[in-house]
């Protein structure tokens, strides 16, 4: 009667184990799954429109100002990206008699980084690949000038910009993680915890 009695006592608790232990393993599923990182790429097309966000720019240089517009996203190769930009530099200065408008096409590029502390995406290792002026004069030569050197003094490495408040991104903006490029799209490593 004693191993019948304690036999009827280890079926009764089975079920109640069993269902334990469905619900520990359940937990740990959503657990694992609520932290487990997922990727989102972006084509160059895409980027192109995230990064419309951010422009115009306009950026003083010397006497003038450099006005950025038009950008285009460029995947330049296995590592780096680029931007196009159509620039507009000018100098007005009415009390001397200046009025200098030139306009032309620049590209800088870098490696794509992400932080996640400050949403920034950050530009490593950033230089000027282009940088054209429709006419080739004497204010272009200027503008040349005080543009590269304003690149020297001006541009940090890592390059800071914020994340584009794009439609596309805002969804899960919040949880970014990393940003990196395969060479082929920009990577968005997202991550829900």
């Amino acid at each position: 009667m004693v191993t019948t009695t304690r036999l009827r006592v280890n079926v009764y608790r089975m079920p109640v184990l069993a269902l334990l232990i469905i619900c520990s393993l359940s937990l740990a599923a959503v657990a694992a799954l609520s932290a487990v990182a997922t990727t989102v790429p972006i084509s160059a097309a895409l980027a192109t429109s995230i990064a419309a966000d951010l422009f115009p720019v306009t950026v003083k240089v010397s006497n003038g100002n450099l006005h950025m517009t038009e950008p285009v996203a460029q995947f330049l190769d296995n590592e780096r990206v680029g931007m196009a930009v159509r620039i507009q530099a000018y100098d007005h200065r009415p009390a001397q008699g200046i009025a200098i408008s030139e306009m032309g096409r620049a590209t800088i590029s870098g490696t794509l980084g992400y932080d996640p502390a400050t949403q920034q995406v950050l530009l490593t290792n950033p230089r000027i690949e282009t940088l054209e002026f429709d006419q080739k004069n004497a204010a272009t030569q200027d503008f040349l000038t005080a543009i590269k050197s304003a690149w020297s003094v001006l541009v940090t490495n890592p390059m800071r910009a914020p994340m584009p408040p794009h439609p596309y991104l805002l969804p899960f903006k919040n949880n970014i993680q990393d940003l990196s490029y395969d060479g082929k799209n920009i990577m968005l490593t997202v991550s829900y915890q």
